[in-house]
């Protein structure tokens, strides 16, 4: 290997490395908007945990949409917001099947169930990212 090519995968590298630390930043803000909202809307309105979970998560994905797209790919996306919302939406929707089967699961197991929402929010977010970045705020080519 070259040392220019050695120079652009370190560059290729770094950059994926910046983006996601501000992705982790963003998903913290979602990740507190979504366990305050399961939080309340199992001890206030009394919900079940597996009905309160997914519109917690629903409203942070709409949050973390809106300061992923101004915030951590702001340099990047072709093409009208709404059709990276929708894409957004659609990764994101199999995050929300990941996230809810995990919570579900592990607090059937007995495991508290802010600790399991906890659990299952990390697992989606490393498949999220990845398709997010691949997909939805692909470079230009």
């Amino acid at each position: 290997m070259e040392q220019t090519e050695r120079r652009q995968l370190v560059a290729q590298f770094w950059s994926i490395g910046q983006r996601f630390q501000k992705y982790l930043v963003v998903g913290a803000v979602g990740l507190a908007i979504n366990q305050g909202l399961l939080m309340a809307l199992v001890s206030w309105l009394g919900l079940p945990v597996a009905f309160a979970s997914p519109p917690a998560i629903l409203v942070s994905v709409v949050v973390t949409f809106l300061l992923n797209e101004r915030w951590t790919w702001h340099d990047r996306g072709a093409g009208k917001v709404v059709h990276r919302a929708m894409i957004y939406f659609a990764i994101n929707g199999g995050g929300l099947l990941i996230n809810w089967g995990i919570l579900v699961w592990l607090h059937r197991e007995g495991v508290p169930y802010q600790l399991a929402n906890l659990v299952g929010a990390a697992v989606a977010a490393v498949s999220n990212f990845s398709l997010n970045n691949s997909i939805t705020w692909r470079e230009a080519r």
